[in-house]
């Protein structure tokens, strides 16, 4: 579990007891930001969401039909 940033008890590991990223960076070398607490990349490599899309989908389609 420690790759995904939780303890045996699937708590939050501190932050700086967190494993790294290891996303690739344009440069080829690896991200050294924290992965968050569940996820195996950090915050900006897709360990967060970004939200739901489906009203944005849907509200698309309603003006499409419109025309």
């Amino acid at each position: 579990m420690a790759e995904l940033g939780l303890n045996d008890a699937r708590e939050p590991l501190p932050k700086t007891e967190r494993p790294t990223c290891g996303a690739r960076t344009r440069a080829g070398g690896q991200c050294q930001a924290r992965v968050v607490p569940g996820k195996r990349r950090c915050r900006l490599h897709g360990g967060l969401s970004t939200g739901p899309k489906g009203k944005r989908k849907a509200r698309a389609k309603v003006e499409t039909e419109d025309d």
